[in-house]
């Protein structure tokens, strides 16, 4: 096992559910009497450390997916949670280690993916969460983002090599969702992860999650059906999605309620799932092996809130399952600088880039042999 630890670690974070805004999530974390994270300005550094290689300048990286055949990473930079503020979608080379900008052409001409009557968004209120790349079986490259800027929507991009994007149209979900994460599919449909509706009250939704109530489930949409909510997938706070390199086999991390599953799309049934502390995002890589970011602090009481520059440093690790059973295996056990509160791992070659949903970096750690 990798284990990069720091006893200088301040204080523990929060990442979800938090209230709609600082100061309700503020008062939440004074109520806890829980130690909340400050991270001083001796932990700003960008050098490498702990066995962790900083890639700053970013604003909240919460999710990560590699351009195949490049050296390109598309990274949502989301802005604050609960409260829809803009983010960015930028790009990470991992040859150079530095943040670069891509374009985004928003013109909305030629052929449309999403749904006929679905409008364009308005740029400078996009909000993007959760995203996810494939090649369609048309041949051309997808990115979809979840967006919460002005509307709840599923936003579809062609995807260029250098990382630039076309938007070729969106999908609203019906009802009062609270969207996470997006799985794409080859044939050009999606899964997405509803985590609760929107509109209630933040107090309800939290007494709601600590009484293990099922607050949300997974949509499956395509061009010709629409959203269809996929049964037997509702459960206590559905965060993290990604589907197998087959588009057979549908994982899905449930973050209040401690445990991944596997889906058998073919029987609509669970086959596999194990217990785990706070899965966010997961992704699988070219092998077929499942990567789970686990969250290790206290889901309610503790928040990110006044860590205003730099990183929030939250307990986390790595988990790497296998595709058939899910069993974990620990592959990094992180607390402390340079980063913490890794929502997303990413396999990239002999190394794994880790994202965050607060904070101004990326992380990348070299894997040893057994873990490439």
């Amino acid at each position: 096992m990798m284990s990069c630890a720091d006893q200088s670690q301040p204080t523990d974070a929060a990442s979800a559910p938090e209230p709609a805004n600082a100061d309700e999530r503020a008062a939440l974390a004074a109520e806890s009497e829980l130690p909340q994270p400050v991270t001083a300005t001796e932990l700003l550094s960008c050098e490498p450390m702990a066995g962790m290689t900083p890639h700053c300048g970013y604003q909240n990286p919460e999710d990560l997916v590699q351009i195949p055949g490049t050296e390109l990473l598309i990274v949502s930079e989301m802005g604050e949670f609960m409260a829809d503020s803009p983010g960015d979608l930028s790009l990470l080379n991992t040859t150079t280690g530095s943040r670069e900008t891509l374009t985004i052409d928003w013109s909305s001409t030629g052929v449309t993916w999403g749904e006929d009557d679905c409008p364009p968004p308005d740029p400078a209120a996009l909000s993007p969460h959760g995203i996810d790349l494939t090649i369609r079986d048309d041949g051309d490259m997808s990115l979809l983002v979840v967006n919460h800027g002005q509307r709840e929507s599923v936003e579809f991009f062609a995807v260029a090599p250098t990382g630039d994007l076309t938007w070729r149209g969106c999908a609203l979900p019906p009802g009062d969702p609270f969207i996470n994460d997006v799985a794409a599919r080859r044939d050009g449909g999606f899964y997405a992860t509803h985590m609760w509706d929107k509109s209630g009250s933040f107090e309800d939704t939290v007494a709601k999650l600590l009484g293990g109530e099922h607050t949300g489930w997974v949509w499956a949409w395509s061009p010709t059906d629409g959203f269809t909510r996929l049964a037997e997938t509702d459960d206590v706070m559905p965060n993290g999605i990604a589907l197998d390199t087959n588009n057979t086999t549908l994982y899905v991390n449930v973050y209040i309620g401690n445990k991944t599953f596997a889906m058998d799309l073919e029987t609509g049934k669970r086959v596999a799932e194990i217990e785990l502390r706070q899965p966010d995002n997961v992704s699988v890589d070219a092998d077929g092996t499942v990567w789970i970011a686990s969250h290790q602090h206290d889901a309610i009481g503790q928040a990110c809130t006044q860590v205003t520059e730099g990183p929030c440093l939250l307990p986390f690790q790595v988990v790497t399952a296998d595709p058939q059973t899910l069993e974990p295996n620990v592959v990094i056990d992180h607390d402390g600088p340079p980063m913490g509160y890794a929502t997303v791992a990413l396999k990239v070659g002999n190394r794994v880039y880790l994202g965050t949903a607060h904070g101004d970096r990326v992380v990348s750690v070299e894997l040893n042999e057994s873990e490439i």
